[in-house]
């Protein structure tokens, strides 16, 4: 049965198998009526499809980063929490980058359905998880999904909208996100502590089947270049995945974590990594067809901004992961309390992302030299943000207030932990972490849109994605295992030197039972070993926000630079 045009869906190819001789006025005109069908579409029902979607991530993945440690402990496997972040993670970062590919060999709506899936799948295999291990593994179907999501909601908005309300919808799109984020760490507290925490991923299993369901009712955007259904999982079609690439990249960067994190054969990991690294960069230079990471285009300001992107987002996550964990651990902060705390964070990100949108719509100032200001400011407050962390958790004496203290105070280079003071500061300080972290986001994306060509701008703003999911894995890992690394070698010499070893083992396993078993200056003693395992961790978010900073310095003085050559030339100074 013929279809007519109005009636044509992505699940019906509009290249007929007649139209591959067509000229290219006729496929000029293809696009055109594409275009009009697609923003004649009623935005709403599609926009709820998308963005509920993304809601659940977002809240998902801040009420993960809140009861972490509980889990860990719930499993006693305290020493292996750093997986149940890390697994969601590494995933995200190999599948998100395939997605706008998969969407344009198989129609959006079939590439949604599939993030969703593999995303529901993950929370409720995540409910009959028996260990550590088996919840890292469904925490990484989830990842395989969850960046779909997010990917697919973006590419999606793009193709309904024009250019000028791009700005408007993605800043509609990460108020809902916000609005996850800022829900998803105090209500994961409320809800662990009431009905456990597998309720928590069971009741995203219908919400999930929801938004396939309003998707697969909703999402019918026309592709002109979507092949007839019979072809669109060809071999030949399904090779433009660079599957091979994600391969390479995830297995290098788990390689990376294993190193880290594992006491497997070290030289069998850094053998195993360098030929998978090998592998990657040989494949994106030679054998992918459309690759992730065209390197060429690392060049110049893009690739000082990636630098930046990549080391930025490592700042932030491991703050996001650390946090909650030492409130609840050394602080004594209660699970639900703790998540008020990353709430902080959430309302300054999203905060940040409206202000940078405001300032590079209204600024008289040229809009790339305005976009890399600002990346150079967020950096800058990042890393005073972490500073001020580092130094309040290295002299913040650890809350005892339900045990005796035996005389015990905190000295004059501690304060008090049952003082307002030091709570105050801990916000400011992820106030500024976090606000500087929103305000790149967006600036970045600006200086793509005023400094790239039109037609390079997806493929960049996907491997602006994937450096973000990069910094992000390494971000968590790193500082999570150094805090692992540092605690495990700490309490052993400790432990040892006082004659209690024999409790060492179940400490590492559970960390709820340091303060069921130890109480007054033994439990006082080991707190300050656990704090100064976290003053350790800070080190390399220190180093990499010393790093961004430093990018954002050349960035903005390299664009100085070019602008002043161009107002010399402009004004017949230059004429050689």
């Amino acid at each position: 049965m013929n279809m007519n045009s109005d009636q044509q869906t992505e699940e019906t190819a509009l290249l007929s198998r007649g139209s591959e001789d067509a000229s290219i006025n006729g496929d000029a005109s293809l696009e055109q009526k594409c275009h009009d069908h697609n923003m004649g579409l009623h935005k709403a029902p599609i926009l709820l499809s998308l963005w509920l979607g993304s809601f659940l991530v977002s809240i998902d993945g801040t009420i993960v980063a809140n009861i972490t440690n509980a889990i860990a402990a719930d499993f006693q496997e305290s020493d292996k929490k750093q997986w149940i972040a890390t697994s969601f993670l590494l995933t995200n970062t190999a599948f998100q980058c395939l997605y706008g590919k998969l969407s344009d060999i198989s129609g959006r709506k079939f590439a949604l359905l599939t993030a969703q899936l593999f995303f529901g799948l993950g929370c409720l295999l995540t409910c009959f998880a028996r260990n550590v291990t088996e919840f890292s593994l469904a925490r990484a179907v989830c990842g395989i999904g969850g960046g779909g999501i997010s990917a697919m909601s973006s590419i999606t908005v793009s193709d309904i909208c024009t250019a000028k309300e791009r700005g408007m919808y993605q800043g509609y799109a990460n108020i809902v996100f916000g609005t996850g984020q800022l829900l998803g760490a105090p209500l994961g507290g409320l809800l662990i502590t009431s009905v456990g925490w597998k309720p928590i991923f069971a009741v995203q299993v219908p919400m999930v089947m929801l938004c396939m369901f309003l998707a697969y009712r909703n999402v019918n955007t026309k592709l002109a270049h979507l092949k007839p259904i019979e072809e669109r999982f060809s071999f030949d079609n399904i090779s433009r995945l660079d599957l091979i690439g994600s391969a390479s990249l995830v297995i290098s960067i788990g390689g990376v974590l294993f190193l880290l994190s594992t006491d497997l054969n070290k030289t069998a990991v850094v053998v195993c990594t360098t030929l998978s690294i090998a592998l990657f960069a040989y494949n994106e230079r030679f054998w992918a067809r459309e690759r992730i990471i065209p390197f060429e285009l690392l060049r110049g300001n893009f690739g000082l901004t990636s630098s930046v992107t990549v080391a930025s987002t490592f700042v932030i996550f491991g703050d996001i992961f650390r946090s909650p964990i030492y409130l609840q651990l050394v602080q004594d902060v209660s699970v639900a309390k703790s998540g008020i705390f990353i709430l902080f964070g959430s309302i300054a990100t999203a905060s940040a992302s409206l202000v940078t949108g405001y300032i590079t719509r209204h600024t008289k100032m040229d809009l790339a030299k305005c976009s890399f200001l600002v990346i150079l400011a967020a950096v800058f407050l990042q890393l005073i943000g972490t500073v001020l962390s580092s130094v309040l958790v290295a002299t913040l004496d650890p809350n005892q207030t339900s045990y005796a203290r035996e005389g015990q105070s905190a000295t004059i280079f501690e304060l008090d932990s049952n003082g307002y003071l030091w709570k105050c500061l801990y916000v400011i300080a992820t106030i500024l972490n976090s606000f500087g972290y929103g305000c790149l986001l967006v600036s970045v994306l600006v200086s793509i849109v005023f400094t790239v060509p039109k037609y390079q701008q997806a493929t960049l703003t996907g491997i602006f994605y994937l450096w973000r999911s990069i910094g992000s894995v390494l971000g968590t890992s790193i500082s999570l295992s150094t805090y692992d690394t540092t605690l495990k070698s700490s309490l052993w010499r400790y432990m040892s030197a006082h004659g209690i070893l024999e409790s060492y083992p179940r400490l590492l396993r559970d960390s709820g039972y340091l303060r069921a078993h130890f109480s007054g200056k033994e439990l006082s003693a080991l707190l300050k070993v656990y704090r100064q395992c976290f003053v350790w961790s800070f080190g390399p978010n220190l180093v990499l926000g010393t790093i961004s900073f430093g990018l954002g310095l050349i960035l903005v003085t390299t664009v100085t630079r070019g602008q002043k050559v161009l107002d010399r030339v402009n004004a017949g100074i230059v004429g050689e």
